[in-house]
């Protein structure tokens, strides 16, 4: 962690200094602590954020299954899958432990909105800290606003995909190494980064990265500014790492059954670094990305933090310094993991989202420091928020951002921050000393945050435009980012077949032996109505090829090679349910049991087969 003796004073929101700060009554300060923790909950009706996020992969719900009911993916499908590494969801603990234990507490709807509930809080509560003692309570709500209403945030947070939690994970760290502060203070922010950092790092691929790079920023600043005890701050960084691993590594074992989760990983990395699988997943070339205006948020941010704080280097303040580098330094490493190596770190949105919680807070240091100002006016002091609040909502009234890349409106947009940031620099240098100019400065603190704030909303929820066949696409291609729906969404669906999916486990029960494989076979859906409920059981992986009502020869190929003893058919309808039970005569079908499984407007007809010819205990 940071400290403050390597620290000049940084004048705050408010116009005061840290050193002199207020002192706050015990009822404040439990008001002030109760408002933070409460926020999260606040922001959801204010904002209208959208509860969960449309699942068009199965990736997510290939999370779900181990939430909901870990042991049996083990069971049933340990020895089939395993040579594939089709069970690495199982192995991201960081995430996985966590969503378990709110599930079991809770339930499943419940325990997912619990779940987000802490990732918020882990996210927002050591920005919020951050903020507050290098600029005031004003700026730490600033940066709880940015968070909490950012669309990449709220769609991480909408699935049961792990970068829910990185994105969490690897804001708080940063914040929690960049805290200024000493003593008891600073061990506890250190333990509690090395804590998020290994979660992170548990959690998906992408959180090795991020934390790895946040590590290395690290030491590179405290070797620059704050060399004082570095070695044993490394030493204690490793040693929680440690513990925290041993510690999920246990909980593992007593909630998946699987102790070593280590190895699963690394044989992942190891089968998806294979020429097939980058080519299934990876654009060999970067013609599809000036068509996905986003991406262009991050360097945009990064630009204008340098804009925002240009200065000579030693007389920038070390938080503000390693907050701004550990967002660049990240960006860079997705960048060249994407166009300099194999790994879809920027095409598929559920990987660059990890990046957003850096961003986020790197956008809410620039915002606060712009807003700097020697008012003492409470409403002057606020206003930076209250305009930071004001634009979610201007955008929900009207949601309709048209289609644009990144030439010419993208690059348009991304330049808006830097602009804005150098103009308001010029005017604050140029009105500093007449008291007369306050007035206009606060008017254009006011615009340069909706400038900045509003061009990269715009730029994050812009659907890519129409263009032609771009070639060297990956053969996997990701759907677009829902990122225009997660301000003003409705989520109740999206709900009602979450709930849908978490029963599937339930009405299938439990495998009455070791490699009792089960088969879904179910239509194809272009609406991707079944997209979630199949994705519980590893969508095609574990599914026949062809619709239900007739099986086909690669149907028949399947069940000869996977030898299930049960199969899954789901349906909106029901229909041809009875037709693919005749067809799967020659394996002495039984039907075990049949549902609809219904919660809103949401519906699934299900039937289970066991197939005596493969199951052991056919009786």
């Amino acid at each position: 962690m940071l400290a403050t003796d390597s620290l000049p004073a940084v004048p705050t929101l408010v116009g005061h200094a840290p050193r002199h700060r207020r002192r706050h009554s015990g009822w404040a300060r439990v008001v002030e602590a109760g408002a933070v923790v409460l926020s999260p909950l606040v922001a959801y009706f204010v904002l209208r954020i959208r509860g969960m996020a449309p699942v068009e992969l199965p990736d997510p719900s290939m999370h779900t299954v181990y939430i909901v009911d870990p042991r049996e993916m083990f069971i049933r499908y340990s020895a089939a899958l395993e040579p594939t590494a089709r069970l690495r969801e199982g192995a991201q603990v960081g995430f996985l432990v966590v969503a378990r234990l709110f599930y079991v507490a809770f339930g499943a709807v419940p325990g997912f909105f619990a779940t987000r509930y802490l990732f918020a809080l882990i996210a927002i509560v050591p920005a919020y800290m951050l903020l507050r003692r290098l600029y005031g309570i004003p700026a730490g709500a600033l940066v709880i606003v940015a968070l909490l209403s950012s669309p990449v945030i709220i769609t991480a947070w909408g699935t049961d995909y792990p970068n829910s939690a990185v994105v969490s994970y690897i804001a708080g760290a940063v914040a929690c190494l960049a805290m200024p502060c000493r003593g008891r203070w600073r061990s506890a922010c250190l333990v509690l980064a090395g804590v998020l950092l290994t979660m992170a790092i548990w959690s998906h691929g992408m959180g090795i990265v991020l934390a790895g790079t946040t590590v290395a920023v690290y030491a590179a600043v405290r070797v620059l500014r704050a060399r004082e005890h570095m070695f044993r701050d490394g030493a204690v960084l490793a040693g929680v790492s440690v513990l925290a691993t041993l510690a999920l590594m246990v909980a593992s074992a007593l909630i998946f059954g699987q102790f070593d989760f280590i190895r699963p990983t690394f044989a992942a990395a190891a089968y998806l670094n294979r020429p097939a699988e980058i080519r299934l997943f990876h654009s060999v070339n970067w013609r599809w990305a000036p068509y996905v205006a986003y991406l262009l948020v991050p360097p945009s941010v990064i630009v204008t933090f340098a804009v925002t704080f240009a200065r000579k280097l030693r007389a920038v303040p070390t938080p503000q310094l390693f907050v701004g580098l550990v967002c660049a330094a990240q960006f860079a490493v997705f960048a060249y993991l994407q166009f300099g190596y194999h790994v879809e770190s920027l095409e598929m949105y559920y990987f660059s989202s990890t990046l957003w919680g850096v961003t986020c807070l790197a956008l809410a240091v620039i915002l606060a420091e712009l807003c700097r100002s020697p008012s003492t006016r409470h409403l002057a002091r606020w206003l930076p928020v209250l305009v930071l609040v004001a634009l979610p909502l201007a955008y929900e009234a009207d949601p309709h951002v048209p289609a644009f890349g990144w030439l010419p409106t993208g690059a348009a947009l991304a330049a808006v921050p830097v602009v804005f940031s150098a103009g308001l620099r010029l005017a604050k240098r140029g009105g500093a000393e007449r008291p007369a100019s306050r007035g206009g400065l606060s008017f254009a603190v006011a615009t340069t945050v909706v400038a900045v704030a509003g061009s990269l909303l715009v730029l994050t929820v812009a659907p890519s435009p129409v263009h032609p066949p771009v070639s060297g696409l990956a053969h996997a291609a990701d759907p677009a980012a829902p990122y225009s729906t997660a301000l003003g969404g409705s989520a109740s669906l999206l709900i009602d077949w979450y709930q849908v999916s978490a029963d599937l486990p339930s009405f299938v029960g439990n495998a009455t032996y070791r490699g009792e494989q089960l088969l879904m076979w179910f239509p194809y859906d272009p609406s991707g109505v079944l997209t979630e409920s199949v994705g519980i059981y590893h969508g095609r992986f574990d599914s026949l090829p062809s619709n239900p009502g007739v099986l086909t020869a690669p149907d028949a190929a399947m069940l000869a090679v996977r030898r299930p003893a049960e199969v899954l058919l789901l349906s909106t309808t029901g229909a041809q349910f009875e037709s693919a039970l005749q067809y799967l005569g020659p394996y002495r079908p039984v039907l075990a049991r049949s549902a609809v499984l219904r919660q809103g407007v949401a519906m699934l007809h299900v039937w289970l087969i066991v197939l005596k010819s493969f199951a052991r205990h056919a009786a």
